[in-house]
């Protein structure tokens, strides 16, 4: 099956290259049926010729590039690249190369399971290898609690934030025209419509390297948006019932 990888992209000029070559040369090798889709959220800096002139340079025809003037945020950017693309598996990945590409490999033969809709990786499966701050498990932890408190999860997934997940095309066509939140609770609202409509999930082990570049999702302003965001979904889910119930008894 045809994968299509969506990478959002803003202020990685320095790092996209790298996960290019890397991702570029891991699926010509292990699933060669795929396109990679960059997406430059917002043209602040040459992203977008570097890449291109890199793609034009070695001939890469499954790389494709795409973007606008204006940052819009991760899940704008997400969007806008599920829109473009054309395989029978739909996914996102980081434009950094903090996630062992062993992550996309288990991500692959997980989607291609008998029955599997989503791929959802965890920082707590037990396979798992990451190290992270005590600061940063707080933050996770907390993050994944106010998801189930006010979300509507698949049942057995224990981590929200990680930047890889795959779905099959039939998910992603249904989830689409739902989506609204064009920020980091992107992942947040992709996992309360797959709850919603009761999709089979594989959760996965999540694998980081050592080295790692900062987090734009967890700084306290970003952190603070993506709270109101996953509130916000909260209350348009509680519109929507409370609307059918008042249908049902008319």
């Amino acid at each position: 099956m045809k994968l299509s990888l969506v990478i959002p992209t803003y202020k990685k000029e320095r790092e996209v290259l790298d996960q290019l070559e890397r991702v570029y040369g891991y699926l010509s090798r292990t699933n060669p049926d795929f396109e990679l889709i960059f997406v430059i959220d917002g043209y602040v800096d040459n992203t977008k010729g570097t890449l291109m002139q890199y793609i034009k340079n070695n001939n890469l025809k499954k790389a494709k590039v795409f973007g606008y003037r204006e940052n819009m945020g991760k899940g704008y950017a997400i969007r806008f690249g599920m829109q473009r693309a054309t395989g029978d598996i739909i996914g996102f990945i980081d434009a950094d190369t903090d996630i062992q590409i062993r992550t996309l490999g288990y991500a692959i033969k997980a989607i291609n399971r008998d029955g599997v809709m989503a791929v959802i990786p965890s920082k707590l499966h037990s396979d798992s290898n990451v190290e992270m701050t005590f600061s940063r498990k707080v933050f996770s932890y907390g993050l994944t609690m106010i998801n189930k408190v006010f979300l509507k999860l698949p049942k057995q997934i224990t981590d929200v934030g990680c930047g890889l997940k795959l779905f099959k095309r039939d998910l992603v066509k249904r989830i689409l025209p739902n989506l609204k939140v064009n920020r980091f609770a992107i992942d947040s609202e992709i996992l309360n419509e797959i709850g919603r409509v009761g999709y089979k999930v594989s959760v996965i082990p999540f694998f980081l390297n050592k080295n790692r570049s900062d987090s734009t999702s967890a700084n306290i302003k970003e952190v603070s948006k993506m709270i109101k965001d996953i509130l916000s979904i909260s209350m348009k889910e509680s519109r929507v019932f409370n609307s059918k119930l008042l249908r049902a008894y008319r």
